[in-house]
């Protein structure tokens, strides 16, 4: 009688465990912020203009897809956002292009490529990349002007979008969802209680 006493505590005990556990994991999950793939860098180059039919050109080149158009280009009113990873990307849903073009303002004595092409892949509506991708020119020192804070996300001058249908994805690259894990946890926990339960 006794020992069946324990038993039924030690496995009222390990649920009470497990529960908080659970609960303590998924509140660390909810707090976690978005993280993206970063997209393909397919090119950059410091052009002599920034009209419509030159930038076009250079996509068009830098794809190897003559047959791509100018689906949007947005000069202002946009948000630049960073990701848990410190990767800089644009909301631009619903569009989903399969390139995008940043163009970066650099000073005229800079040798920095001023224009960056890339294949849009995994969340086909965010354009995501580094600063490293772009010299530095959206964050850190890229050194201009002598100053280390002088790159900022203040010299994107505007953005393009090309191509209707995505670049898509660039091999495995996925990574269980933290709820998933939880979930797999909790079931391994149950089966190991239930065993050890069986065997006593």
């Amino acid at each position: 009688m006794k020992r069946k006493i324990m038993k039924k505590k030690l496995f009222k005990e390990a649920i009470a465990t497990s529960a908080a556990v659970l609960v303590m994991m998924s509140a660390s999950v909810a707090q976690a912020g978005p993280v993206y793939q970063v997209d393909t860098l397919l090119g950059s180059a410091r052009l002599s203009n920034s009209g419509d039919a030159t930038e076009l050109a250079w996509i068009k080149q830098v794809t190897g897809d003559s047959t791509l158009t100018m689906n949007f280009k947005v000069e202002s009113g946009f948000t630049v956002n960073t990701d848990d990873n410190e990767s800089r990307y644009l909301d631009v849903a619903p569009g989903t292009p399969g390139f995008f073009m940043l163009k970066l303002g650099v000073p005229g004595n800079s040798a920095l490529a001023d224009h960056y092409v890339f294949k849009n892949i995994e969340d086909l509506t965010k354009l995501v990349w580094t600063n490293e991708q772009v010299n530095f020119l959206t964050g850190g020192n890229c050194g201009l002007n002598g100053a280390p804070d002088s790159c900022n996300i203040g010299r994107l001058s505007h953005y393009v979008g090309t191509g209707n249908i995505g670049g898509g994805s660039e091999g495995p690259n996925e990574v269980p969802e933290p709820a998933s894990m939880l979930l797999f946890g909790a079931g391994l926990l149950g089966l190991g209680l239930s065993r050890r339960r069986r065997l006593a």
